[in-house]
């Protein structure tokens, strides 16, 4: 079956509102069909119009398997998506529908939760080998090659003295069109302080918690620019990072940081880079919820967190009130979970 004849740009932007179900159904008709529906061109289309609608939540069992939950029109919708096995998996972020996991050995998996396509990506031939050493990750979007780009902080335990003169962080970067790794300097930071290994992922750059080369603890939001491939800081709400984690929630960056008096500070950048535009929301969570992150995530009017010991809990910012969010058909407990999008970009670019 053919295309029947309408300008180019009429078809993207008729079917970039379509729902991807119905976008697969359509991809099936004829090969010229599945050529326009897989192009690049539609891919960006229909995610630059899809993210705008409500994002889903995916979350790594015990076991390591993933599931993913979605509330559609007030109907909870879940799905296991199989397991990958090997270590215990970490999320180091989403961006654009796709979900960087990373396990103990620091194996990459790259993974579209809506496709169910998974691609395992090579670690990098550069990264530091003693058992001394320690990696963190990021994962984002270089907008200028049309790349996506997966990033390795590397470095030497502090408290070894394997290497005692070497105090630089290494950074890597691996394109994934390309299949590529490479080293880019150094970060003039230093990122063994936080306890935050994975880097959140806004306006282009990837974001971490790290300390100063002068105050040796954490006291410096370090942006590594994918375009540009340089560090920049960020203006912090506050000088002391203690039981700290960065989220971007609403397309702002938040800075979540543990009171240890059953109350957790949220810190919203309202304006990205403006030290002024820092707001401060404070909740309290009570004895039943030690929580450990938000999956900022909105659920019935209240935002997804994950506690210490696995649980989902919905907090409701008006009240104060937190609640176990139970789901029918998913386990009780997790090991870790972020959001994402729905798209068709593929893994395997």
């Amino acid at each position: 079956m053919a295309i029947p004849e309408l300008p180019h740009d009429i078809w993207i932007d008729i079917f970039s509102r379509l729902p991807l179900k119905s976008v697969g159904k359509c991809r099936c008709l004829s090969k010229p069909w599945r050529t326009f529906l897989s192009s690049r061109e539609f891919i960006k289309s229909h995610l630059t119009i899809k993210t705008l609608n409500q994002q889903n939540l995916l979350l790594v069992t015990l076991s390591n398997s993933i599931q993913t939950i979605a509330n559609v029109k007030n109907d909870t919708v879940s799905r296991k998506l199989g397991r990958i096995h090997g270590y215990t998996l970490k999320v180091v972020g989403s961006c654009d529908g796709l979900v960087l996991l990373v396990n103990e050995k620091n194996d990459k998996f790259l993974v579209n939760p809506t496709t169910l396509h998974v691609a395992k990506l090579p670690n990098s031939p550069l990264a530091l080998k003693s058992k001394h050493s320690s990696t963190m990750h990021g994962f984002g979007y270089d907008s200028y090659i049309d790349d996506y780009k997966v990033v390795a902080l590397s470095y030497y335990d502090s408290d070894t003295e394997y290497e005692p003169d070497c105090v630089d962080t290494f950074v890597d970067v691996y394109c994934v069109r390309r299949g590529v790794w490479k080293r880019v300097e150094s970060s003039p930071y230093d990122h063994s302080a936080p306890v935050t290994p994975s880097g959140a992922y806004l306006n282009g750059a990837v974001h971490w918690l790290a300390g100063s080369r002068e105050s040796g603890h954490a006291s410096v939001i370090a942006a590594f620019d994918l375009v540009n491939e340089v560090f920049t800081k960020i203006p912090a709400p506050n000088k002391s990072f203690e039981y700290s984690t960065l989220e971007i929630f609403g397309g702002c960056l938040c800075m979540i940081v543990d009171r240890m008096d059953m109350r957790t500070d949220i810190w919203v950048m309202k304006e990205y880079g403006l030290a002024d535009s820092w707001i401060k929301y404070t909740i309290g969570c009570g004895y039943d919820y030690d929580i450990l992150n938000p999956l900022c995530y909105i659920w019935d009017e209240g935002v997804v967190w994950m506690t210490y010991d696995g649980r989902l809990a919905i907090c409701n910012p008006k009240d104060e009130t937190f609640k176990d969010m139970i789901v029918d058909g998913v386990p009780a407990k997790f090991t870790d979970g972020c959001v994402f999008v729905e798209s068709l970009v593929s893994p395997c670019l």
